[in-house]
């Protein structure tokens, strides 16, 4: 089941896609995600400049790292967006329209000064609901056994 939105008649949406709240599915784990920036794998920042750019990198890289720990983006419940520049709202909504479609998780959007480098325009962190309490994530599966663990095979 994907997240759920709730949003209450007593309280303004002030931007379609907002979510007041949304109802993580019953018997999934929590998967608390660090924020995340435009870097390619080897740690190269990308699209300097280009906010709607770095966007889509973090949101590719949140799906990635997602996946290690077996999620998708549709199991993202909360997300916190730091800015350098709010005025830059309109590129970043475009590309979440893309990615989160109707329903989108529970944010915040906050402009900061600066972020850790100073090419870096935004940065996202998440929370996810994840599988069932007794699935692994990939990642854990995948791991080679420790030392103790072949040793008590032979």
């Amino acid at each position: 089941m994907a997240r759920r939105a709730v949003n209450s008649p007593g309280y303004h949406v002030p931007i379609r896609g907002f979510s007041q709240v949304v109802l993580a599915p019953d018997g999934k784990r929590l998967a608390f995600v660090s924020g995340l920036t435009a870097r390619t794998a080897d740690g190269t920042i990308v699209h300097v400049g280009d906010v709607g750019g770095q966007t889509r990198q973090v949101l590719e890289n949140l799906r990635a790292v997602l996946s290690a720990a077996g999620a998708t983006l549709d199991d993202v419940v909360q997300i916190r967006t730091y800015v350098r520049d709010v005025s830059h709202w309109s590129r970043i909504q475009e590309v979440w329209e893309r990615f989160w479609g109707d329903v989108w998780p529970a944010s915040t959007l906050v402009e900061v000064r600066r972020l850790y480098d100073e090419r870096q325009l935004i940065e996202m962190e998440a929370v996810a609901a994840v599988g069932s309490r007794n699935r692994r994530p990939a990642a854990a599966r995948a791991r080679p056994p420790r030392r103790a663990e072949r040793g008590a095979r032979r």
